[in-house]
């Protein structure tokens, strides 16, 4: 029983870690620190304007999860976890975390038992009246986090995409499209690795428009890659396969059973190479 009970506690007690960590993220602690160079506490509290002491508190509790390291005289290093949380590491998971962990993801979860009772999604429309995608286009500071988590989470998860394309044969493909590909992050490493590949990256049109934001230009292959501005629900380009990342959960059965036929049944959409 007491395996047991430890279990349950582990899991009632689980937020504080998730909360401790988004703290820690969201004070910009990770980025005041480095991996091989203890720093201390007070100095840390210095360049952050926060308070001494609760700073202190705070930095002995990321080290209790693994994010820091301490010495003997109150220094903290970065572990190799915490180094994933600093904004310029190239796999950083910083974005990400103030996506999920911030105020706007976190006030969905209460809605979970309602939802399951009733058989109506979506958290969002419960918690804000209007789904995520509407929702950012109010809510600046959620449109930020969205934003700034699908681009920096995208270098991590275009290993894994590629890592899984390579046990599929695309040898007779010449066009992928990104379905509600964002900036075309993930469809420009594509491009990268498969060179007889014309890429299409389709999403909202305040998406595709931002052109300082798109990843084409960033990798060099903007001259492979067309963006098209559109909804899935109503029309999706033609190609030869197609990629749909992230997006499913999004939305429930019904809606997701709507998108599919559109993949199936693609048209001809006009689009802009950069």
């Amino acid at each position: 029983m007491t395996n047991a009970a430890d279990h349950v506690a582990d899991l009632v007690f689980g937020r504080w870690r998730s909360q401790i960590l988004y703290a820690g993220v969201e004070l910009g602690i990770f980025d005041h620190l480095q991996l091989d160079t203890p720093k201390q506490a007070q100095v840390v509290a210095h360049e952050l304007q926060a308070d001494p002491a609760l700073l202190y508190r705070l930095l002995r509790a990321l080290a209790s999860i693994g994010l820091l390291n301490e010495s003997d005289q109150r220094a903290f290093t970065l572990t190799a976890a915490g180094d994933l949380l600093r904004e310029c590491h190239p796999r950083s998971m910083k974005a990400m975390t103030r996506l999920e962990e911030g105020p706007q993801h976190y006030a969905l979860w209460k809605h979970l038992p309602a939802m399951v009772r009733d058989g109506h999604q979506n958290a969002f429309e419960r918690e804000f009246g209007r789904m995520a995608f509407e929702h950012a286009r109010v809510d600046k500071d959620y449109d930020k986090r969205f934003k700034q988590a699908m681009s920096s989470y995208s270098a991590l998860q275009a290993d894994l995409v590629l890592e899984a394309l390579r046990r599929v044969d695309l040898s007779e493909a010449r066009t992928f499209c990104d379905v509600a590909g964002g900036h075309g992050y993930l469809m420009a490493a594509i491009l990268c690795a498969y060179p007889q590949l014309s890429g299409i990256v389709l999403d909202l049109p305040e998406v595709v428009e931002d052109r300082m934001e798109l990843s084409a230009a960033k990798f060099g292959v903007e001259g492979r890659c067309q963006y098209i501005g559109g909804d899935m629900f109503k029309a999706i380009p033609q190609a030869d396969a197609y990629g749909l990342k992230m997006i499913l959960h999004d939305w429930n059965d019904a809606e997701c059973i709507e998108i599919f036929p559109m993949c199936a049944e693609p048209r001809v959409l006009a689009g802009v190479s950069l």
